[in-house]
């Protein structure tokens, strides 16, 4: 249809035109007009951009001709800028890159004659070039990758990573299949890369979990005993529990664990928890000291003893030199300069360490042990020569019987031009042959033992046993338990071994550096282990190698796990912290065998764990980890400040909309705990005490009678020390009768609970005391968490009703927020907010919610501590928490207590406003 119209309009204009041509003329003039008006604007304007109607004036203003010489002396910069340009062969592209693509080849990067002979020359200077280049940024020339992977260089550049952060030797394997974290100078394996928080609680609870601490140190402190005892009594205290002096670790049966404070500021100042172990007495003088009641004359007896001894303490690396340094200062020691000797470490080929390469870089400069003396005690540090690995769960004693075989230490055929092995020379003595034989028979009787919860705890075994890579099986297999058809005597026998050990079981060549040196030195590389195999006749059988053979001596600490007694956990009937949960074996070795006895035990089934696995083990126990579990220690303060430094790091790179404003929420420290601050405003006497709300007028006259007896108490006390001082409370009797009263109670009233209290805890307002908290109903107590007090309402609404949840947090004003809405419509009306009008408003805020001056009147419910771990444990199916609260939030919350019931209290996390009712009950063994 288009085209008719078209058609018939022209046909249409045509008739007109003929009619009155004039008036046809003249619209097609004004149209031609308008295009002409049009045409000129544009030209008009593209003249003013670019000028190029006035050509032909600057073309007859240029010269006719130029002097060339002059020319090219006015442009030399330029010219010489080109040229400089033109040659530079450092700026990203290489000599062959500047080819043609069809004239290029792949080996042109690494062969110079693949170039063209003009471009050679060039090509050679530049090689020469880099390579002058790397060796100044290294020291050396790189190598090719196939260098750089051979075993003496890969080990070698192990060597050289090693000197900013120390490698467990165990450190390759870890690496591999661990996430590694750098934490006290030490790599230290934190968690595996695969799911495994549900199988390492499996293998904790019903196999075995093996972790690698060797990054504990060892201090070695050698002395008279009296003077020993005597002065280390100024670093701890028996109101804590047992110590260095007790006869049950004196004799070296039994390894233990105490807590260290600064010379004579019990109970201020705390260092650090380690573990100890006497050397054994000889058999003779061993009787003297076994295990019975200590009474006066058996004190008077260990105190005034000259004869010499040897203590080793176990000590966690954040807290490592200030033990040592507080050690060294009480004994008066100073420090022994030895001459730097350069030792070479011998390392197998293809095994974990370095080979002796003749090269500089393999040489080992930091693993020197430290000396201190003074008349008659001698102090070394052994951090490199023990290695540690713990061993937890019912079957790791059935592990450590498959894995560790006695060795045979008798052998006759010794030619005279020989040289002695260690063991050899050290069993040439026929008492410490009996010894041996003696611990041989005790670990063959042990496999009557199912685990070794059955065993006296903290007892100590040594042994000197076989080289554990000449017993791997041929595939990974899992230990079960396997304990053989006993008859009644050898029950009885089994009763009285599990019971106390013989006489000089714990005596081992482990003490002395020569055993250990040699015994390290003696070990036989997996290059050669491989050869005897080749040679051996019978593919897969043990191989035989005689006096050969290395022989290993190490030392086997029991650790017993849960001791603590079922009836005084609260609600502990559907607990599953059974006696000896967590139990198991630590086994201690020389240096240079860890890859042989890692080896060997994960090849029985061992789930290897890292540091993330040691705090959840310890959380399933109910047990402090240290240091992110003791508030009062300087390791802990260190460890809390780069916390929080991450925290505050992170929450600042979340946009604002994407992250908690805790102010809202009335969180004060969110990324940490205030201790400080929380004990000075509970004992602060310008706080009033809030327990009025709704209780009988007895009960607070008795707590407000308690709180003030113990300020009035405290008051000499905070005269030398200063007004913030905070320290746990770790006396075994008054943990002991705080954990009683918060247990169901229907003979006593709160009137003599409240009164025992004042009087057991006079001078005691500026601790802490270490709870565990277990959730009545749902909720997970998280880090930070913040315990409270329950109003009686809330109690009162939960005994009647057992599904209540708990109370919730009304959500607070933030002061910034406002502020900054206020500035925005200031700014929209282009206006200045008042500065007085400002402070006005921030002062009216903050006297509302009162959330910048007070900690523990932040919130609705007062609160009395904080959460220091918290998680859903296996074991008990529920949230659990380990925290600290203040002792006089705590006699508050025992006096309004009602006598039939549990102590409950209230746990809010960070992020929630929702307050959740949890069990309290004071833990009476804080290590």
């Amino acid at each position: 249809m288009a085209a008719p119209t078209k058609k018939r309009a022209r046909v249409e204009m045509e008739s007109e035109t003929k009619s009155n041509p004039g008036q046809y003329i003249s619209e097609k003039a004004k149209e031609s007009e308008k295009r002409g008006h049009k045409r000129k604007r544009a030209q008009d304007s593209f003249i003013k951009m670019k000028p190029n109607e006035q050509e032909d004036d600057w073309l007859s203003l240029a010269p006719r001709c130029i002097n060339v010489a002059d020319f090219a002396e006015a442009r030399a910069t330029e010219i010489n800028t080109m040229m400089k340009a033109m040659n530079n062969i450092s700026g990203g592209r290489r000599i062959f890159q500047k080819l043609p693509r069809h004239m290029r080849r792949r080996a042109m990067s690494h062969n110079v004659k693949r170039l063209p002979r003009r471009l050679r020359a060039r090509a050679e200077a530049e090689v020469q070039k880099h390579k002058r280049a790397n060796k100044q940024d290294s020291g050396a020339a790189k190598r090719s990758r196939r260098h750089r992977r051979r075993p003496k260089n890969l080990f070698a550049e192990y060597e050289r990573r090693k000197r900013k952060h120390i490698w467990l030797e165990t450190h390759i394997w870890h690496a591999k299949r661990f996430h590694m974290s750098e934490k006290w100078g030490y790599k230290i394996p934190h968690h595996p890369n695969e799911k495994s928080v549900r199988a390492s609680y499996r293998a904790l609870a019903k196999h075995c979990l093996i972790q690698d601490i060797s990054y504990y140190g060892v201090i070695e402190v050698t002395g008279p005993q009296g003077y020993l005892l005597k002065s280390l009594a100024h670093l701890t205290n028996t109101d804590s529990g047992l110590t260095f002096a007790s006869l049950s670790y004196l004799g070296g049966k039994r390894h233990g664990t105490t807590m260290l404070y600064q010379y004579d500021k019990y109970p201020y100042s705390a260092i650090s928890v380690v573990n100890f172990l006497w050397k054994c007495l000889s058999c003779e003088c061993d009787d003297r000291v076994a295990i019975k009641e200590e009474t006066n004359t058996d004190a008077a007896d260990k105190f005034s003893s000259t004869e010499s001894r040897q203590l080793w303490m176990w000590v966690h690396p954040s807290s490592y030199e200030t033990v040592l340094n507080e050690i060294v200062k009480m004994f008066h020691a100073k420090p022994v300069m030895e001459k730097m000797k350069k030792k070479r470490t011998q390392i197998d080929k293809g095994s974990d360490g370095v080979e002796d390469t003749g090269d500089e870089s393999s040489l080992d400069f930091t693993k020197t042990d430290r000396q201190f003396k003074n008349s008659c005690v001698h102090i070394r540090t052994l951090k490199f020569d023990l290695l540690r690995f713990r061993l937890q769960g019912p079957l790791s004693h059935s592990v450590l019987l498959d894995v560790l075989q006695s060795a045979e230490v008798k052998c006759s055929d010794i030619e005279e031009c020989e040289k002695m092995k260690w063991w050899e020379s050290y069993y040439e003595d026929t008492q410490n042959a009996a010894v041996h034989d003696r611990q041989k028979e005790v670990w063959k009787n042990l496999k009557n033992i199912r685990t070794s919860s059955e065993l006296s705890p903290g007892c100590v075994l040594s042994l000197t046993v076989k080289d554990p890579r000449l017993l791997l099986p041929q595939k990974k297999t899992k230990v079960m338990t396997a304990v053989e058809n006993t008859t009644e005597p050898l029950a009885n026998e089994r009763i009285d071994l599990c019971r106390r050990f013989p006489d000089g079981i714990s005596q081992s060549p482990i003490w002395e550096k020569k055993a250990r040196k040699k015994a390290s030195v003696e070990k036989f590389s997996i290059d050669e282990l491989n050869k005897k195999r080749a040679e051996h006749l019978i593919p897969g059988t043990v191989l035989q190698l005689g006096r050969e053979e290395s022989r290993i001596p190490i030392l086997l600490l029991h650790n017993p796990g849960k001791l603590e007694d079922v009836k005084e956990q609260m609600s502990c009937q559907e607990m599953q912290n059974s006696l000896g949960f967590g139990g198991g074996w630590d086994i201690v070795i020389p240096s240079g065998w860890g890859m042989a006895f890692w080896i060997a035990l994960i090849y029985r089934g061992a789930r290897a764990g890292g540091e993330r696995e040691a705090q959840s083990a310890s959380a399933q126990q109910g047990l402090p980890y240290f240091p992110y579990d003791f508030p009062d220690t300087l390791a802990y303060n260190e460890t809390s400040n780069l916390r929080k430094n991450e925290l505050e790091s992170k929450y600042s790179r979340y946009p604002p909309d994407k992250r908690t404003n805790y102010a809202k929420f009335g969180v004060v420290a969110p990324f940490c705990s205030p201790w400080e601050q929380l004990v000075v405003e509970w004992n602060d006497t310008s706080v009033s005490i809030s327990a009025k709300e709704q209780t009988s007028s007895i009960d607070v006259d008795a707590s407000e009678m308690v709180l003030n007896e113990l300020k009035v108490d405290d008051m000499a006390v905070t005269d030398s020390v200063p007004r913030d001082a905070v320290y746990v409370l770790r006396s075994r009797s008054r943990l002991r009768h705080l954990a009683k009263s918060c247990h169901r109670y229907k003979n006593m009233g709160k009137d003599c609970i409240t009164s025992s209290l004042s009087s057991v805890l006079k001078g005691d307002s500026h601790a802490l005391v270490c709870v565990s908290l277990r959730m009545v109903h749902r909720g997970v107590p998280a880090l930070f968490g913040m315990v409270c007090l329950a109003d009686s309402d809330d109690l009162q609404q939960l005994y009647r009703d057992k599904n209540y949840g708990g109370p919730l947090e009304t959500l607070h004003k933030d002061p910034s927020l406002i502020l900054k809405k206020l500035d925005k419509k200031c700014k929209k009306r282009k206006t200045k907010l008042d500065t007085e009008v400002k402070a006005a408003l921030v002062a009216e805020i903050n006297a509302s919610n009162s959330l910048v001056s007070s900690v523990k009147n932040s919130c609705n419910r007062q609160i009395i501590g904080y959460v220091c771990k918290g998680s859903h444990t296996f074991s008990t199916g529920t949230g659990c928490a380990l925290a600290y609260c203040t002792i006089p939030g705590l006699i508050k919350m025992l006096g309004d207590k009602p006598a039939s019931c549990h102590a409950v209290v209230l746990v809010r996390n960070i992020k929630s406003l929702q307050y959740r009712f949890a069990y309290l009950s004071v833990l009476t063994k804080c290590w």
